[in-house]
Formats: C-alpha cells, structure tokens, sequence
C-alpha cells in the first residue's frame, strides 16, 4: 500500500477548550460557519491529492461520524478508527492508523487551523528521504512557541525538537501540528509508550530524541495563518481570519418588516436599497396589509407572513433571503441604513450582531426609547445576563429588530426557535449563545416616524414572556 494516506488524530478531551467543547470535540469547532475538521480534509483533498483519510476517535465520536459519514459528501473516503486508550495520549492514536496507512502517510493534528497555506509544497520537500518532515513557521509570536513546540534547524535539517520549551533561542521556529511520517515511526513510537523511563511519550518528544540519536527529520516552511485552537479566544481568530479572506464577496440579504402607513415601508426600501450593498431585499407584510405593486416595491421581494406577530414576520424574512449574511429590520423608519457599515466590521469578529437602542445620543428626539421604556429594556437585558452568566451575555436591549447574522448562524439555530411573539428576538439571543456562537451588541440610531400604541397590559404581557422565556430556557439547559 503505497498511496499517501492522511490521518486526523481527533480523540482527545479539548479540556482546555471547555465550555466550548462540552458535548463535541476540538475538531468540530465552528470556524466560520464549518467545523475546522472539514477544513482539513479540504486539505487533504485540494493540496496533497489525497483521497483516503483515516480519523481516530475517542469521546464524543458519533458527533463527528454523524456529520462526515463515508467522506463522500467531502470528496475522501473516511475510515474510523476508535481510540480506546484516549490517556495514553497523542502517540497512542497515532498508533491507532498503523494497520490503515501505507509507506508515508500526513499527519495534521484536528485542532489546527490553516488558511491560505501552502501544504502542497510539502510533497515536493523531499520527504521519502526522511523519517518525518514537519511543518514549522517562521518568525513566530514567542508566546506561540511557548505553548506549542520549538524547531531548530540547520544545514537543512532538523536539529532539536523541544515540546513546550522553557526559553527560546534566537533562530527557534514554531513546530505546527502537520507532519509527513515514514511509516517507521511506529516503532518508535511503540517502544516510547512501552518504556516511559525514556522519557515524555508524546511524538514531538520523541521525534526530539530521535533527531538527537542522528534520524533524519527535515521542516517544511509554511505559509499562509496558522491558530491553535485550543480556547475561546483562538477560535476567534480563527474565525476572524477565515471571514476576512473574502470578506467583499459575501452576498448581503435584507428582510423589512413592514408596519406603520403604507409609506413607511416603501421609504425604508428606497433608503436601504440606495446603500448599493444589498443583493436582495425582502418586505415582509402581515396577512392584513395590501400587497403593494412591484414596481412600487424599489425591486424588493413581497413575501407575506401567516400572521403579524414579531417572531413570525421576522422568520418568514429570514427564511425567504439566500444570501451569506441576512439582515433584519423594521420597515418604519426607526433603522437608518447609515448603521449598515458598522454591522459588516463587527460581523467580521461574530455569527450574530444585534443593535442596541438604549445608547441616548443616538435615541431621537420624539423616540419612544426614553424614560421607562428604556429602562425596562435595559432592566431585561440586565436579568438575561445575570440568569445566563457563564455564556457570557452581554446585552442592554434584547429587542432591537435591527440586527444581522452569517446564513451558516442562522441555519444552526433555525430548527431550536418556537416563539412567535416578541420574545423570538430574546429567543433567537439565548439560542445562539447555547451553541456557543459570538453575539455582539452595537449602538444603532433610533427614531421612530410613527410612534407605536400599545396598552400598559399588552406591554406587561410582553414582558412577563420575555422573563419566562430567560428563566425557563435557562433550567432546561441545565438539565441537558
């Protein structure tokens, strides 16, 4: 068996990951809007013309089957092998693909996340002549070095490996977690885990010992970004960078959901469509409005909602758009189209981003967000964040129609939304952020044409389902 076959080590715990890992592993991490895992067998696939890859899995190992299947849906063909011996770590899983590869096989580790690299260069380094080629990166952060491994290199080769190193050289390189094994390396790993007086049992210790004893380990250059993704904030980078590659070319979508006169909504169109960064815009009308004419519409689609209530005209909106990043917004003037730019930068860092009305210099004069209006939204903030801390909310209005999503969002927590009412906005809120996706909440201008009318009991009404959905969401999270 000749033919290069990739491996995924996928078993560990991704302790340090927690919470974002409860209930999957590293591996199925969202970076924009896919699991890193299928970003790897992209790489695979694309730059190393590899088609077969074997997957070692431990914990958690039917949330990835369940979602790779054969491979087929990804263009490889996945064979599953399952670790058993999860703490004998790294080595061990490795060991793991021994009866599935041929002379060599690629390594790239689940965790890591590789955007405009060059991995198809690494067949051309000259890696038959090795026991093992792995990748390095030059001219690192040191602190990068510090929690990975360290490379020296000279005269072409690889001359010191050292996991987690203490102090750094001047000509350290950061070691990356892609590497091209003979299949020789087996044995050597076999005898590691066998013998641990011989030291750390992990494969870049070993590798260290056996550059040490005279083996032929050679680095491979990368280039392109390189994160490590083993805690919150290093899956957002990860995700920022994925986002911003091509950002420009991301297709923008609009829902209007139209109340107030007939020409509040038509005037919102108009003022939405002249921005030139929509490629579809959608009014959403209740079941009693008159459907305008097209040609009165400013090019937007009419679609019309099964009722007027918020969370069904704000679902049918978003179901009706197709593009990559979906906006919403009332029809009635209290959205100014000028706050557009400020959504695409934050949603550069975020799956959702969420306007917040309670910042006064930018609540209009004649508004109705001021006084006890105001204070009862920010006061409803306050409790969801307090009742839902460890998903770390932070939020001053949780009612605001004005907001945006990536579609891949949207799609992911589509199936978990029930409301109808006004608390489909807090829904969509609480929902996003049990699935550990990054909402971020922005000042947004606010003024209202046509002042709403709404009787104290319909406003109490509101916000006792605003409370029961916070609190009651919140304990069956527990129990899950």
């Amino acid at each position: 068996m000749n033919e290069l076959i990739g491996v995924v080590p996928a078993a560990g715990r991704g302790t340090r990951a927690y919470p974002y890992t409860k209930g999957i592993p590293k591996c199925m991490l969202d970076v924009a809007g896919e699991p890193n895992l299928a970003r790897i067998l992209a790489i695979f696939r694309d730059q190393l013309g590899i088609k077969k890859v074997v997957i070692v899995t431990g914990d958690h190992a039917k949330v990835i089957r369940d979602h790779f299947g054969d491979g087929s849906r990804f263009g490889v063909s996945i064979t599953w092998v399952e670790n058993d011996a999860i703490d004998k770590g790294l080595s061990y899983s490795i060991l793991c693909a021994k009866p599935h590869v041929g002379e060599c096989f690629v390594i790239i580790l689940g965790d890591e996340c590789y955007i405009q690299s060059n991995h198809e260069e690494l067949l051309t380094n000259g890696f038959h002549e090795a026991l093992a080629t792995c990748a390095v990166l030059d001219q690192p952060a040191p602190e990068q070095v510090l929690k990975n491994y360290a490379v020296e290199v000279e005269g072409g080769l690889v001359r010191r490996l050292i996991e987690k190193p203490k102090h750094l050289s001047s000509s350290s390189l950061l070691g990356l977690g892609t590497f091209l094994f003979h299949r020789d390396i087996f044995g050597h790993l076999e005898a590691a885990l066998a013998n641990p007086a011989l030291g750390p049992t992990d494969p870049v210790s070993v590798l260290g010992r056996l550059v040490r004893d005279g083996h032929r380990v050679r680095p491979f250059y990368l280039k392109g970004s390189y994160v490590n993704i083993n805690d919150r904030d290093e899956l957002n980078l990860a995700t920022y960078l994925r986002r911003t590659r091509n950002f420009e070319s991301n297709r923008l979508g609009l829902a209007l959901l139209a109340r107030g006169r007939r020409e509040d909504p038509l005037r919102a169109v108009h003022e939405f469509a002249g921005l030139g960064r929509f490629s579809e815009i959608v009014l959403v009308l209740d079941p009693t409005q008159p459907v305008p004419a097209l040609e009165a519409c400013g090019g937007a689609r009419v679609v019309v909602a099964a009722s007027g209530e918020f969370g069904t005209m704000m679902r049918t909106g978003l179901e009706a758009l197709s593009s990559d990043i979906l906006f919403t917004a009332y029809a009635d003037g209290s959205c100014t189209p000028a706050d557009v730019p400020k959504f695409l930068e934050y949603l550069k860092d975020a799956d959702v981003v969420v306007g917040t009305r309670t910042t006064r210099q930018l609540v209009h004069q004649g508004a109705n967000m001021r006084g006890i209006v105001r204070f009862a939204h920010v006061a409803m903030a306050l409790i969801l964040d307090l009742v839902w801390w460890g998903y770390e909310p932070h939020f001053t209005d949780t009612g605001c129609s004005f907001r945006a999503m990536w579609r891949s969002s949207w799609q992911l927590i589509r199936p978990r939304l029930s409301e109808n009412g006004p608390a489909f906005a807090v829904e969509m809120l609480l929902e996003t952020l049990q699935c550990r996706r990054r909402v971020i909440e922005i000042p947004v201008s606010f003024s209202v044409r046509r002042k709403g009318r709404h009787k104290p009991e319909q406003r109490v009404a509101a916000a006792w389902s605003l409370l029961s959905l916070i609190v009651r969401r919140r304990l069956r999270s527990l129990s899950a």
